[in-house]
């Protein structure tokens, strides 16, 4: 039976900031080291905040140093934050697809279960309120793991109370999606943000007699 739904919030909610704005390279720029590799570093590196082992300010002034950066001891983190908070851009139809699902189908516990850095989640809620959307709220640093990692995907279950074949992952990332069904769990794999409202609901419609038991 089919009773949580997993939601990712990159690609699905809002869209990739290190992936497809400027922010890296804005911040390579006023800091004067290699766009390019200072966007490689980050993405090796970013388990390293999306897990919460690090704060992600401390992770971006390590890669800076490291990249030779001349003035990285004036590393601002608020720059860095409002730079953050200005890219971020919230699908709001999407927004409104998950208000539906929890409206029409209140037996489905749904799940924020994104990969991200504690103080850029918290920002995106500031602005956004995405937190209000779900019943529970297993982002990567609250968990301590980070997709498309089995120890994620267990601690995040057994905080819901579920076992994989009752779980529905949505996500944008393909790696997170097979890991996922490798788990058992059923997927869904949103490619565009246009697509989520669609699919989501006919992907539910198509699991409604496994929801109603």
């Amino acid at each position: 039976m089919i009773r949580v739904l997993l939601v990712d919030a990159g690609g699905i909610l809002f869209n990739n900031i290190n992936e497809e704005t400027s922010f890296l390279p804005d911040i390579a720029r006023r800091y004067a080291v290699d766009e390019s590799r200072l966007l490689a570093a980050v993405l090796s590196s970013a388990h390293a905040y999306e897990s919460g082992a690090c704060d992600a300010h401390d992770v971006l002034r390590g890669l800076l140093e490291e990249a030779g950066s001349p003035v990285v001891e004036s590393y601002d983190d608020e720059w860095v934050d409002r730079l953050y908070a200005s890219h971020v851009r919230c699908y709001g139809s999407n927004v409104v697809a998950l208000n539906e699902v929890s409206r029409d189908r209140p037996e489905l516990t749904l799940v924020l279960a994104n990969n991200e850095a504690e103080q850029w989640d918290h920002l995106k809620d500031r602005h956004h309120g995405h937190y209000e959307l779900f019943d529970h709220l297993c982002s990567s640093w609250r968990v301590g793991q980070v997709k498309p990692s089995a120890e994620y995907f267990a601690e995040a279950l057994g905080r819901c109370g579920a076992d994989p074949h009752e779980a529905l992952m949505v996500d944008d990332r393909a790696t997170v999606v097979a890991a996922a069904r490798n788990l058992g769990m059923p997927t869904l794999h949103i490619t565009s943000p246009e697509e989520l409202r669609t699919r989501l609901r006919s992907t539910i419609e198509s699991l409604v007699p496994s929801i109603r038991g």
